[in-house]
């Protein structure tokens, strides 16, 4: 697998790009519909069923290294990874660096999504309202 693609408002994972593709053939993008398990070093799909269009996705990898950002501005970290439920792709916590020596001495922190995060071009702001269904916007 070589990248995630995310729905565009961020709730959940929509695909996983298995073949970037050449001048002679297409990306092979997983519809994440397909996906029965995700184990620690294997996914397993049930049947080869592929996404069409890509527009209403975005590459995950393109939030990574963002910094996250409170509801009042202050920085928490920056994202380092999803974390998901396997069975249904929704995207429930991000992983946060907060710097090589803090990681170290501390590890790196998990954030529950308890809200809306929104995604900028250069930053992730969380909601500060409660009560709203969490998931990454933007």
């Amino acid at each position: 697998m070589q990248e995630l693609l995310l729905s565009r408002d961020g709730l959940r994972l929509r695909g996983l790009v298995l073949e970037s593709g050449g001048l002679f053939s297409r990306r092979k993008v997983l519809d994440y519909r397909a996906v029965q398990s995700v184990g620690e070093t294997c996914i397993v799909a049930g049947e080869e069923q592929y996404l069409e269009a890509e527009d209403a996705t975005r590459p995950g990898s393109d939030l990574t290294g963002l910094p996250v950002l409170d509801g009042s501005g202050e920085e928490l970290g920056t994202l380092d990874d999803l974390h998901f439920d396997p069975a249904t792709g929704q995207i429930h916590a991000f992983q946060l660096s907060r710097g090589f020596v803090d990681d170290l001495l501390s590890g790196k922190a998990i954030l529950p999504l308890t809200g809306p995060a929104i995604a900028g071009e250069g930053a992730i702001r969380l909601s500060s309202a409660g009560g709203e269904e969490g998931g990454l916007m933007g």
